[in-house]
């Protein structure tokens, strides 16, 4: 079975999508698969991960910034407007002699700036900013195609730009298409578009998996989403934990330290995805940095300290810069507790952030806030895998208990091997790769 996976992330790019592509195309290629992968040269993104199969198997094409000339040329506009004189800027405003209006009018011009700049991105970036990497992509993959035919082609988004690149590839090569969905497209909640840039989204998306084999994504709920939506085969592979970078422990936390360690690893997003309830239920109970404290790792400080400074309790909170993936690994293991933040909608149902899985497979209680039936709260409630908390009476009540085992023991106990059993990246693949094998056997196309 031969199978072209094309994914815009891929390593030594350091991001979760590189980590789970990478990790898919190694595991392939331990079963025997023949792959290949296309993706894109010199990402921006630190370089961080290990390639894990043959550079020869990846093709990496070139790609354009479209949002780099409109940049360029905003830059050279504003200078000029700056340089010119009042009067000329605006004449009509010059013309009334009211000093004030004409001191605002240079800002009030380059506000356009704003709408003209979003006007721009839903125009261009369509499907998303990576639009640029199509026509390399597409050059490439037929090139690759010509000497190479596989049996089939996976593509996995975001950004979404790959799933059109593989669509045109499956479409002129007449090979069988299998979409994966890492994140929403078109019902995106946290970045919604403008109604008639949305509607453009809805049309592309639903006419590429109209046209794909079955769809593959990473939580049920939304595997039910695009059954109901599309009737297409649809499989859920989690992101899972990679179970040799993780080990088999021994997994203490963060004994010799009196206070409880609360580490988090990764971004946020204010006012969705946030720290606000735990920092409400740590000021409520007065909490010293001998009693806890919490590190956020690659985390924006603008996105966390303001928040610590609004609840009074900067004092227990520490932001550090982003670290690399074997890194966070560790800083997970050897955490007391580990930190999971969910939006409180239910939009954010089927949302699962990717470290979750590793921090199961670390085996560390993690603290899970936000919604109360996400996946994250249902799995760690149903598996005893630490603590869901709604409000900040329970979370604070339930950091006093974990400050008082750590005072009275010097620990947190590990979690029991069952929490993690299923979840690791070779068992979610496994499903992806029979999946794959019973449609070639189908001969679907």
């Amino acid at each position: 079975m031969k199978i072209l996976i094309v994914s815009w992330y891929f390593p030594p790019a350091n991001t979760i999508g590189a980590i789970r592509i990478g990790n898919l195309a190694r595991f392939l290629e331990a079963q025997g698969r023949e792959t290949a992968i296309l993706t894109a040269r010199n990402l921006p993104y630190p370089q961080t991960l290990s390639l894990s199969i043959s550079s020869q198997r990846v093709v990496r094409t070139r790609w354009y910034d479209v949002n780099a000339l409109p940049a360029r040329a905003w830059r050279l506009i504003k200078s000029a407007v700056r340089r010119m004189p009042i009067g000329r800027r605006h004449g009509n405003v010059a013309e009334t002699g009211n000093e004030a209006r004409e001191a605002d009018a240079p800002r009030d011009w380059l506000k356009e700036r704003s709408w003209l700049s979003a006007l721009y991105t839903h125009l261009i970036n369509f499907p998303d900013a990576q639009i640029g990497w199509m026509p390399g992509a597409v050059w490439s993959g037929r090139r690759l195609i010509k000497g190479w035919r596989p049996d089939i082609i996976f593509a996995s988004g975001p950004p979404f730009t790959t799933l059109l690149i593989a669509h045109i590839l499956s479409r002129v090569a007449r090979l069988p298409l299998v979409v994966e969905f890492r994140d929403r497209w078109s019902d995106d909640p946290y970045y919604p578009p403008p109604p008639w840039r949305r509607k453009l989204d809805m049309w592309l998306e639903r006419h590429i998996v109209a046209r794909s084999v079955s769809v593959v994504t990473v939580s049920e709920p939304w595997a039910e989403t695009y059954r109901l939506r599309y009737g297409k085969p649809t499989l859920v592979v989690c992101n899972g934990y990679d179970a040799e970078e993780i080990g088999v422990g021994p997994f203490q936390g963060s004994p010799g330290k009196p206070y409880l360690r609360i580490v988090y690893t990764g971004g946020i997003y204010p006012g969705r995805r946030d720290p606000s309830p735990l920092f409400q239920a740590l000021e409520s109970q007065n909490f010293s940095p001998d009693d806890v404290r919490i590190e956020f790792y690659g985390t924006d400080p603008g996105m966390v300290l303001p928040i610590a400074r609004r609840y009074s309790v900067s004092h227990l909170v520490r932001v550090y810069p982003g670290v690399p993936h074997d890194v966070a690994l560790r800083l997970q293991c050897e955490a007391d507790i580990l930190l999971l933040m969910q939006w409180d909608d239910p939009k954010e149902q089927g949302n699962v952030p990717g470290k979750f899985f590793e921090y199961l497979g670390a085996r560390r209680p993690i603290l899970v806030l936000g919604l109360a039936d996400g996946v994250p709260a249902s799995i760690v409630q149903e598996r005893n895998a630490g603590f869901y908390g709604s409000t900040p009476e329970t979370i604070a009540a339930q950091i006093d208990s974990w400050i008082a085992t750590k005072r009275a023991s010097d620990c947190i106990p590990a979690l029991p091997e069952c929490v993690r059993q299923g979840y690791s990246r070779d068992e979610q693949f496994a499903k992806l790769e029979q999946f794959f094998a019973e449609l070639c056997l189908r001969g679907v196309n």
